[in-house]
């Protein structure tokens, strides 16, 4: 399967062949770091796919996490 990277348009199979077939990164929409109690995570409301240098991006700045727009702004605004 072909993972496409949520608001990158980077199909790892097509960029790194065999390589990047099946490997993706999941992040959670609500970082962990900011739940009080444990919660049960629903996969389609709470977790998206993101690339690893789109993830990094995210975690970049630990007291200033970005959303996933503010990633999707930033990406758009480059190119």
């Amino acid at each position: 399967m072909d993972y496409l990277v949520l608001y990158v348009d980077l199909i790892f199979m097509k960029c790194y062949g065999e390589q990047g077939k099946d490997y993706i990164e999941v992040h959670h929409v609500k970082p962990l770091s900011t739940l009080e109690k444990e919660v049960v995570i629903d996969p389609e409301k709470d977790l998206v796919t993101v690339c690893v240098n789109c993830h990094r991006m995210i975690h970049r700045r630990k007291d200033d996490i970005l959303t996933i727009e503010e990633l999707r702004i930033l990406v758009i605004h480059r190119k």
